[in-house]
């Protein structure tokens, strides 16, 4: 828990708040409160959004770093007392991750098994609609070194993947240091609905072109550079899809990007990364291209690669009759709590910055870092360490290829996820 952390130390830190986790962020601490350097850590002055959401967990008025019961502060000894009276009598109860490292998830595991209960992802919705497209059809992946390195044509599909992972240009798509590839020659391609003055921006930097359409045309566009059919979509000319057309076809490695979460509102967001698949299958045909599905930032990867090593299955999961069984439905934590089909809920959020949304008909037991927010207090609040600010750990990169050690920077005295858990198992 406790220890020392060298006064005004200056410290590279891997960031955990992002699926890309970049590890050149500078970091500088007196022990408590920690700044990050945008110039030594060559942050470019439109991507400082990821610096200011990792000094936003900085410890402040709202914090909370003791305990609470019924919204009353308590010690960690009652705090845990009375966790495990509500565990006791529960029928049933289910772990919701909103983010948290390895070792967190390994002891949510026993946890899990010492009291029967069920496991899922807050964002497992989108891991299963990319995990659907490799169990129906099969599709190719490539890793975000190879796209660094070799991609000479990138299609950004979405809307706001860029807000969720601010660095993905200068440090995948278009960085200045790249293997194979020239950076300058590097193109990209924007289809969706984009800021217009995000793009805008960008194109005084980097070589990009952009077809702007309703999230639900994606197909129907890929069809047409496909030269499948001649459906006529809103707004996009003839001219247009004839200018973008060469650009792809002279790529000699081209790479599909997305983040599943920017067709959350679209009629049919399977269809959409099916078409995406398709297209990059298709093209594998004359030339080199790949996949490149960007995960979200609460520890999506982290979760369902150390779940499916130790259990075979990626999330959606409940112990019962001696093993962990997997349903994507009847354990879909969604239709679970908002259907009050279990007594407790134990949310586990370290590194989530959203308000998570509490159900007041039932238990819930709230283990996370000092600046969670819910939309009501829980029946018990249990703070925790962040992992790579707080204490050592290990995260999964979204490409799946890489685990990255976290660094401690910061000493505020608090348990982390898996001392909790373990205490309470």
């Amino acid at each position: 828990m406790a220890s020392r952390i060298k006064t005004n130390a200056e410290k590279y830190i891997v960031c955990p708040f992002c699926s890309l986790h970049c590890d050149d962020i500078l970091s500088k601490s007196d022990g408590k409160k920690y700044s990050i350097s945008s110039e030594a850590s060559k942050v470019s002055e439109a991507n400082k959004t990821c610096l200011k959401k990792i000094e936003s967990f900085n410890i402040n008025a709202k914090s909370i770093l003791t305990p609470t019961i019924k919204n009353k502060k308590a010690n960690l000894s009652s705090a845990l007392k009375y966790t495990r009276q509500i565990l006791k009598k529960q029928k049933d109860a289910i772990i919701v991750n909103h983010g948290i490292d390895v070792s967190g998830v390994r002891s949510m595991l026993n946890f899990a098994l010492n009291y029967n209960c069920s496991i899922d992802h807050i964002n497992s919705k989108f891991l299963y609609q990319n995990i659907g497209i490799v169990q129906r059809t099969g599709y190719m992946a490539t890793s975000l070194t190879e796209t660094k390195n070799r991609g000479d044509v990138i299609i950004v599909f979405g809307n706001n993947i860029l807000c969720k992972t601010p660095r993905l240009i200068e440090k995948v798509l278009i960085p200045s240091n790249s293997l194979c590839t020239n950076a300058k020659n590097k193109k990209i391609i924007f289809i969706g609905e984009f800021p217009d003055k995000l793009l805008k921006n960008l194109s005084k930097k980097y070589n990009i072109s952009y077809i702007k359409t309703k999230i639900d045309y994606i197909p129907d566009l890929l069809n047409l550079l496909s030269d499948i059919g001649s459906i006529k979509i809103p707004n996009i000319s003839k001219a247009l899809v004839t200018k973008i057309k060469p650009i792809i076809s002279k790529s000699k490695y081209l790479v599909a990007t997305w983040s599943a979460s920017d067709f959350i509102n679209s009629k049919n967001p399977d269809k959409i990364i099916q078409a995406i698949s398709q297209f990059i299958l298709d093209r594998n045909k004359i030339s080199r291209a790949a996949c490149m599905p960007i995960s979200g930032s609460l520890g999506d990867t982290t979760s369902s690669q150390t779940l499916t090593w130790l259990t075979g299955f990626p999330s959606r999961i409940k112990y019962a009759h001696g093993s962990f069984v997997h349903d994507r439905n009847i354990y879909n934590n969604e239709i679970i709590i908002d259907k009050k089909n279990t007594d407790v809920v134990i949310h586990i959020s370290s590194l989530s910055p959203n308000k998570i949304k509490i159900n007041e008909n039932l238990k819930n037991i709230f283990i996370g870092h000092p600046n969670s927010k819910f939309t009501s207090q829980p029946d018990v609040f249990i703070p925790v360490g962040i992992p790579g600010i707080d204490y050592e750990g290990i995260m999964f990169r979204t490409d799946n290829v890489v685990s990255v050690a976290l660094k401690k920077i910061r000493a505020i005295n608090l348990p982390t996820t898996k001392e909790i858990l373990d205490e309470l198992t």
